[in-house]
């Protein structure tokens, strides 16, 4: 790791200026562990200091870097690949090592993410809610709710409710479901609408944009695809647009990310452990057969909804994903 730190550094030191503050980003795209990695960026700072460099930090907070190192630790396939881009001004400056850990270093990803399919059809998918027991399925879309029964291992339609909106919906929808003592709600981004599906399916709507519940103000923003609320949203650099809290099945308390990829034609999902504001993946990629629509926490712990637009078949589908430990 030390010889690693020190060759980057060599390739890097002679694209920034002499005795510069280098102001030093790092990111992990790969499933070595935080603790590792927090190890190399420490030998990297050290390593910059020895070559008459040195990194901005609260010692040098009245001066402002005159440079910027982000170094990013990814994949390729040949191995782990670390990327150093180098921003003097307007100019850019790259350069990439092969990082070629011992086989002992090698840590195989500690959660696995299954991927059960519920339901496939023509028109785009909102969210899905399983309710009694998950022996029946709501189905939301831009126009109605639909209840599905399950008899042996086929979903049978049971009834359809439409959605009366005070407005249309803005392009490419967005909505949600929600179980709540009564039944449901459903939340767009015009209206709330509340429901039952039993002893039939029912549902009504309202112009106001309410909470979430068990939420921290979380709503979405009046006609807008765009969420809002009191708690800091999460984002990282090779994201996409959706993701997902889910308990983390390898720990007692705490919780992982499930992010879609910022692919937006041939998608996939991945399971990130968030330490010292960085987004440390514990998962292989899941690949997907096209772009992720929504992606919501499900109602039973440990899952989460996910719906994608099958480039191959045209088809949206619907699916639970799951996290297991794999260590």
């Amino acid at each position: 790791m030390t010889e690693t730190a020190t060759q980057l550094v060599a390739r890097t030191s002679s694209l920034l200026p002499r005795r510069a503050i280098v102001s030093l980003e790092v990111q992990n795209l790969t499933p070595l562990p935080a603790a590792e990695w927090s190890n190399f960026r420490n030998l990297l700072r050290d390593e910059l200091r020895k070559s008459g460099l040195e990194t901005a930090g609260a010692e040098t907070a009245a001066t402002s870097p005159e440079s910027r190192l982000r170094v990013t630790l990814s994949e390729d396939a040949r191995g782990l690949l670390l990327v150093a881009e180098v921003f003097n001004g307007e100019s850019r400056q790259i350069a990439m090592l092969p990082w070629h850990l011992p086989s002992s270093s090698t840590v195989k990803p500690r959660i696995s993410i299954t991927n059960k399919l519920l339901w496939t059809q023509a028109e785009p998918i909102l969210d899905t809610l399983l309710v009694d027991s998950a022996s029946e399925m709501l189905l939301l879309s831009a126009d109605k709710v639909v209840s599905y029964r399950l008899i042996g291992d086929k979903w049978s339609l049971t009834a359809t409710a439409s959605l009366v909106l005070p407005r249309p919906l803005p392009r490419d929808p967005r909505g949600r479901m929600e179980a709540t003592t009564e039944g449901f709600e459903a939340f767009l981004p015009v209206a709330t609408c509340s429901g039952a599906w039993q002893p039939e399916l029912k549902l009504k709507c309202d112009s106001g944009i309410a909470n979430w519940p068990g939420t921290s103000g979380t709503h979405w923003m009046p006609d807008r695809n765009v969420l809002e609320g009191d708690a800091p949203a999460l984002s990282f650099e090779g994201w996409g647009s959706d993701w997902a809290n889910l308990a983390d099945p390898c720990a007692a308390a705490g919780t992982v990310e499930i992010a879609s990829s910022p692919n937006t034609e041939h998608d996939s999902v991945r399971a990130y452990l968030i330490l010292d504001r960085q987004a440390n993946p514990v998962s292989d990629p899941l690949p997907l057969p096209g772009p992720v629509t929504a992606l919501w926490p499900a109602e039973t712990t440990g899952q989460a909804t996910i719906v994608v637009h099958n480039l191959q078949t045209g088809e949206y589908e619907v699916s639970r994903l799951g996290v297991a430990c794999t260590q």
